[in-house]
Formats: C-alpha cells, structure tokens, sequence
C-alpha cells in the first residue's frame, strides 16, 4: 500500500554550509570564497575568529567588530545567503553539528577541514562535503592575502599601490593639486614655529608604536632626534621653506642607514621612488637625503609602507601633520599620483 510521506519542514530541509577565517581586510579573495560556498548550499554561516585568537596575527589585524560589520555590508549588498558568528576555536562548530553538510576552505586551510572531518566520523556523524575554492591571484602574480594588505603592497582588489613603472618618466606635480596638497593630510598639532617641540610633544602623544614613525622634513627630524626618538625613515633635503636651514647640520642619525635622492622641487622622480623603496626595506632606521627638495616624498612613502605605519612631518607657521597609514591614505596617494603628469604629457 502506498504511504504518504510528508515533506520536511524547511529548517530540516535546508543545506547549511559552514565557512570559517579571520577575514581581515576583506578582498576579492575573500568574496570569491563566499560566494562559491554560499552557491553550494542554501544557508552559510561565516564563522570569524575572535579578537584573542585574530590577535595571533599581529596589532595590525582589523577589531572582530569592524571584521563583522565588513561581512555584514558585504552580505547586504550582494544578497548571498550568508549570516555572520564568533569563532571562539580553531574548528568551530563543524566537528558536531548534526544540519550542516558543506564546509569550504582554500588550498592552505584543507587539512583543517579533513580533520573536521575525521572528528566527525569519531562522533557518528557525516562527514561534510569539502568544497575548495581556488585562491585569487594579485596584480603581482602572487596571492591575495589580507597579510600582503597589511603589509601595503596590494589593495583589496589586487592591485599593487606602487611600482617602478609608475616612474619610468619624471612626474610632474600639476597645479591643480597645489592648493589640495597644502592641506594638511592627517591631524594637525599645533605649535609655535620657534619652538616646534611642544606640536611634536602633542604629535607623539597620539602615536602608540613609536617605531614605525616617516618623518618628512628638516624641523621635524632634527626635533624627533633631539626628544630621543629616531625615525623609522627620516627624509631631509637641507631647508626648511625652500630656504637653507642652518641647523640641519645638527642632525646625525648616526646609526641609520642612508640613502640618496635625486628629486628636483615639484616633481617626484624614479631616484626618489627607488631611495623610498629602499629605505622601507631596509631592516633598522633610515635616512634619506635628498638633493632638491623632499615635500612630495610622502606620496611614495604613503604607497609603499605597511598598513598602521605614521608618517609626520611639518606644517609651516602652524605645527605637525600626523597621519596613521590606512587604506584611506593609500587610495589618496594613489589618486594624488595618478594625476601627475608625465615627462610626455608635461
């Protein structure tokens, strides 16, 4: 005899996919992987590391709130079927839960989910179906990673910030952004000009990690150096206002490496591209002198530093700018470049 069987109510019904990281900074790599999951089941649900467990990865990884609230805009906007929950563990809930029958991960993380999986067996309980998403390759040939974020070398997106190609003709600062580039790119600390200690005193206060500090500018070098700080990189070309500044000879930095660079005023050349890149790179504190003029080196520097780097330098007849590294500053450096123009187009 033939017997009804009723269909299971929807919540039984449903394919619950299960997807776990820290997503910090989150990147095309990123979306790829949740919206390659999400289309292999009908509900996913993104498990984000902690703050205690997402601190392993170092201070410059993104609060598990600004992680979460980056999920949720994402989810929003694209209408994946998705929701977002703390992951207090390395495995989460996978290894017991009962509704759920798909688990994705890269390449890098596949042995976390195979264990998964055997704990699952342990429990009698079914092993998940693993689905593997193919990592995102970067404008560099390399791959995407929030690391490779933080470190400063590619946006979100994949792109490098800067290259040696950006330089391959002198570029020319265009009057358009002269009055923009006057304006201070960070928050200003004020202080009387004859005495420069007391803006620099207010600018240190706001600076946590005092190691990664770009110091721009004669003044502002020679008042970290007297105070007992010494630059991460320190950028000098002798003047201060475009006039000789006698007490530049005060400045020794004498354990720092030192680098030179060709750069005539207004423009940004590849000698100064090339003395920025080294200084970065370069494993203790640096200096970079300049032969003519250093006012535009903090667009370069902006591109190439990690992620939660300080660059300071001096604001004339007012006091110090202080601008903490983050992608904002990255994107407007490299909007300043973009519209300088080439030794062609000059």
């Amino acid at each position: 005899m033939f017997q009804f069987t009723p269909p299971l109510p929807k919540a039984m019904s449903e394919r619950i996919g299960l997807l776990g990281g820290t997503f910090d900074r989150l990147h095309v790599g990123h979306h790829r992987l949740i919206e390659e999951v999400a289309a292999r089941c009908d509900n996913l649900e993104i498990h984000v590391t902690s703050d205690s467990m997402a601190s392993a990865k170092g201070n410059q990884v993104q609060s598990y709130d600004q992680r979460f609230e980056s999920l949720s805009t994402f989810i929003e906007q694209t209408g994946v079927q998705a929701s977002v929950h703390m992951l207090d563990d390395p495995f989460g809930p996978a290894p017991h839960r009962e509704d759920c029958v798909v688990i994705g991960c890269t390449s890098e993380t596949l042995d976390g989910c195979e264990r998964i999986n055997e704990m699952r067996l342990e429990a009698a309980l079914k092993p998940l179906e693993i689905v593997v998403v193919a990592h995102f390759i970067d404008e560099a040939g390399e791959i995407l990673s929030s690391s490779r974020i933080r470190s400063g070398i590619v946006s979100p997106s994949g792109t490098l910030w800067i290259q040696a190609s950006d330089f391959d003709t002198v570029r020319y600062m265009p009057a358009v952004l002269d009055e923009e580039l006057k304006q201070p790119l960070g928050t200003l600390h004020k202080g009387p000009e004859d005495n420069p200690s007391i803006a620099l005193e207010s600018a240190l206060s706001t600076v946590k990690d005092k190691s990664m500090i770009i110091a721009v500018g004669d003044v502002t070098v020679l008042s970290l150096e007297e105070s007992g700080h010494i630059p991460r990189v320190a950028v000098i070309d002798g003047c201060t206002k475009r006039q000789e500044w006698s007490p530049s000879s005060r400045i020794t930095l004498d354990e720092s490496k030192r680098f030179h660079a060709v750069n005539p005023a207004g423009t940004l050349t590849r000698s100064m591209y090339e003395a920025c890149r080294d200084a970065m790179h370069w494993d203790g504190p640096t200096v970079i002198d300049v032969e003519g003029e250093e006012d535009l080196s903090p667009i370069p520097l902006i591109l190439i530093c990690p992620l939660g780097t300080v660059i300071m330098y001096g604001q004339p007849g007012e006091g110090i700018v202080v601008r903490r590294v983050d992608l904002a500053a990255k994107s407007r450096a490299r909007r300043f470049l973009d519209a300088f123009q080439s030794t062609e187009s000059k």
